[in-house]
């Protein structure tokens, strides 16, 4: 019965979808002038003092995105990417559409980045700190393998002080197809203000893992989070909470954050605290090579060179439970291009 309603679901968004497409009439319709084009990519210099890792000059992140205006309804975007220090390969990481059933709702299709949260959804290039929070991303969190999965997406637009709101049902195994019938549900409640934003989220569904050598084991996936954020002006402050299950652990996690403003047009510093654990260590956060349990502190400042380039200069201190510690100093420049 919950396979059928889904299904019955989807089909009625695609089928609305496909009404409105013969509706606007694209035979013969040129749309290529009004493609555009952004993007960003981060090198990265890391001087370490681990014992499992070297210094290393990296090739971090690489993102290109092409977004086109279809119709006056659809917009249709495509995303390439290189992503870690371990895969030189090129991806396909972001490919939907956004089609508007009018001023309040929208539907996203396809492979979409997640609404989840804060840190686990934002582009890389406006966030401070290297990397996202290890219950987000590194630890592993729960969105290890990339904000990106495949599902459909009903977006309620803000009107006055109302919140933004997501519904969504997705397969839940990032960009790869689902190796099981379950599916993701989830719910993102986000608050823009002036002087900041705030929100909550939630989803459930399920993941299977394929441990090398091992079978496939389907476990939960499921999480909620909570944030906010005060822009620097000149100080600034943000907060993120996040708890749930994933590969055979119960996991949770925070960071607070402090930034400040030099209100010179060019230097922003900030402070973070941040812990992770998970329970029982499951199989993955074990292939991880991490032992269960967090805390770190880092500490850097964000030069703006010009106005499409960033030196980010950043030192972490931070200790995994009976593993390696995470003493870096790192250089990083990002150069974005629209």
């Amino acid at each position: 019965m919950k396979r059928l309603a889904i299904c019955m679901v989807i089909a009625t968004v695609l089928f609305s979808m496909g009404i409105s497409f013969a509706q606007e009439g694209l035979q013969g319709t040129c749309w290529s002038d009004r493609i555009c084009m952004s993007g960003y990519f981060q090198v990265r210099f890391v001087d370490t003092d681990s014992n499992t890792a070297s210094d290393n000059f990296d090739l971090r992140r690489a993102f290109f995105t092409m977004k086109g205006d279809l119709d006056t309804r659809t917009t249709g975007i495509i995303t390439f990417s290189r992503v870690g220090p371990d895969d030189p390969n090129i991806d396909l990481y972001n490919c939907f559409v956004d089609y508007r059933l009018g001023e309040r709702y929208a539907i996203q299709a396809g492979q979409v980045p997640t609404w989840f949260g804060l840190e686990a959804w934002e582009s890389s290039s406006v966030r401070l700190p290297f990397e996202r929070a290890k219950v987000l991303e590194g630890g592993p969190g729960f969105f290890f393998a990339g904000a990106a999965d495949r599902g459909v997406w009903l977006r309620r637009n803000p009107e006055g002080n109302e919140p933004l709101v997501v519904l969504g049902v997705w397969n839940g195994q990032f960009r790869t197809d689902d190796l099981n019938d379950d599916k993701n549900i989830s719910v993102d409640v986000k608050f823009n203000r002036e002087w900041g934003q705030f929100g909550a989220s939630w989803f459930d569904g399920t993941f299977v893992q394929t441990p090398e050598g091992a079978p496939a084991v389907e476990t939960d996936r499921s999480g909620v989070d909570v944030y906010v954020r005060k822009f620097a002006d000149p100080w600034g402050f943000q907060a993120e909470w996040a708890d749930g299950e994933m590969m055979g652990s119960d996991i949770d996690g925070w960071y607070a954050q402090g930034m400040y403003d030099f209100q010179d047009g060019k230097n922003v510093a900030f402070a973070r605290w941040e812990e992770f654990n998970a329970e029982p260590q499951g199989v993955g956060v074990a292939q991880a090579g991490n032992d269960g349990e967090y805390t770190g502190f880092s500490v850097g400042v964000r030069h703006k060179v010009y106005e499409s380039g960033y030196i980010t200069l950043q030192y972490t201190d931070g200790d995994w439970e009976n593993a390696d510690s995470e003493d870096l100093l790192g250089i990083q420049w990002q150069y974005s291009y629209k």
